[in-house]
């Protein structure tokens, strides 16, 4: 693991992005104490952040969660049997 000073960071950017490609994490410090890390990420891993991160899903999270307390809830079936009489209409 490699440690970088904000300034080292700020002149170097392009070295440190690559050594954390070539393999491990970098600790970025600030004042002498860790501030961020940076670390290899590929995109399959920044869609999976970016969606875990949306307000939209976390709404949306809330309130299924909310529903399945409440018991609002039908079976698989059920749900099936409501959409293919709602194709039929």
């Amino acid at each position: 693991m490699k440690f970088v000073g904000i300034s080292e960071l700020k002149n170097g950017a392009s070295n440190v992005v690559r050594q954390v490609q070539r393999g491990g994490p970098v600790v970025v410090m600030r004042h002498g104490k860790p501030c961020a890390a940076l670390i290899r990420i590929s995109e399959e891993e920044i869609d999976q952040l970016l969606f875990e991160d949306s307000p939209l899903v976390k709404q949306a999270v809330k309130e299924a969660l909310n529903d399945i307390r409440a018991g609002r809830v039908v079976t698989w079936r059920e749900f099936l049997e409501h959409e293919r009489r709602a194709k039929a209409a």
